[in-house]
């Protein structure tokens, strides 16, 4: 009985792991898609800011995006909870997102001012698309999504962990980047919900904009 037990327990922490080195190789190739140069004669969307402004890789983002929806509608409805929009009609939502912001401001330790960037009224919509719509949904269906929501919820702070310090890598500041990536991922764990963390990170970028 109690090597049928743990032989029971060897299988499940195998397939677990199985899984999670799955998601792990999806994550890669993600990755890939989001960080690949693309030929100029290939690229059809691009943003018109000047130069010197953060090259997003519009394109990339969005290619990345279809590819995490296509592997969503390709599992079915197995993950479809992670977008429940309940979450997003709590109170409690708010004051974790707003709590964990202040949170990582407060850690920074960096005086606040404010900055307006040199560019056009249409440069700013461009601006804003990009970082508080397609920034944060690529960004979190990837780190938080794939590398937190979809592993067993048994391995979610090592989880947390490697997606957090996978992300600060892909950023400038590795230390500010890093407590964003702890908050999107507590905030992700705490819900069991994506939308929530895309939100979070939306009002983030907003705020980064201009302070």
């Amino acid at each position: 009985m109690k090597a049928e037990l743990n032989a029971n327990r060897l299988t499940s922490l195998t397939i677990s792991l199985v899984k999670f080195s799955l998601f792990l190789f999806i994550f890669i190739i993600g990755f890939f898609l989001s960080a690949i140069k693309l030929p100029d004669h290939l690229i059809i969307i691009a943003d018109s800011l000047p130069e010197g402004t953060i090259n997003f890789k519009l394109q990339n983002r969005i290619l990345l995006i279809i590819f995490m929806g296509i592997l969503l509608l390709a599992f079915g409805k197995r993950y479809f909870h992670f977008f429940s929009i309940t979450p997003l009609k709590k109170k409690e939502t708010y004051f974790w997102i707003i709590g964990l912001l202040m949170t990582i401001i407060l850690l920074q330790q960096q005086p606040l001012s404010l900055y307006i960037l040199p560019l056009s009224v249409i440069e700013y919509v461009q601006l804003f698309f990009i970082l508080c719509i397609v920034v944060p949904i690529e960004e979190e269906l990837l780190y938080r999504g794939l590398l937190i929501l979809v592993p067993s919820p048994k391995f979610r702070y090592v989880t947390l962990l490697i997606s957090s310090l996978l992300f600060a890598f892909i950023h400038a500041s590795f230390f500010s980047s890093l407590l964003v990536g702890l908050a999107l991922g507590i905030l992700s764990i705490r819900f069991r919900n994506i939308l929530v963390p895309i939100v979070a990170h939306s009002i983030w970028n907003t705020f980064s904009v201009f302070f």
